[in-house]
């Protein structure tokens, strides 16, 4: 019998994933920051239409949060190319889980659920077993 289990991927911090990553979240900001101009231009548009006060309130509120939300998502992304900054190179950074198929038998040992893949530059290089020995039953 076949079962699917989760298993850790975790990369290996080099110069070139640290260029690839800071490139990626400049990109998000930029998206972001377009797609705040973008809400502030149909706000623009949308209170120029609209005949009472309240509901240009109503419309207000709805851009602000949508923009806020944005503005948030871009306090994240600064925070997190500082932290990508300070981490030293050769770091492993957890990056998910994928799915692996296991082959499993009556009378055979569970399989240990905490495998990592270790990935550096877009090449595996450890698949790593972390067994803990631990008969107690206690988890």
């Amino acid at each position: 019998m076949q079962i699917i289990k989760k298993v850790a991927v975790k990369h290996v911090l080099t110069e070139r994933m640290r260029e690839k990553m800071m490139s990626d979240l400049k990109k998000d900001q930029e998206r972001l920051e377009k797609e705040i101009e973008q809400l502030r231009f149909q706000m623009q548009k949308q209170l120029k239409s609209v005949e009472t006060i309240r509901r240009s309130g109503e419309i207000r509120e709805r851009f602000h949060k949508e923009i806020d939300k944005r503005k948030d998502k871009i306090h994240s992304s600064d925070f997190q190319r500082s932290q990508l900054e300070q981490l030293p190179l050769h770091s492993e950074i957890s990056s998910g889980y994928v799915d692996a198929m296991e082959e499993i038998e009556e009378g055979a040992e569970w399989p240990s659920p905490e495998q990592e893949i270790v990935v550096r530059d877009g090449e595996i290089i450890k698949i790593r077993q972390n067994r803990t020995d631990n008969d107690d039953g206690m988890v």
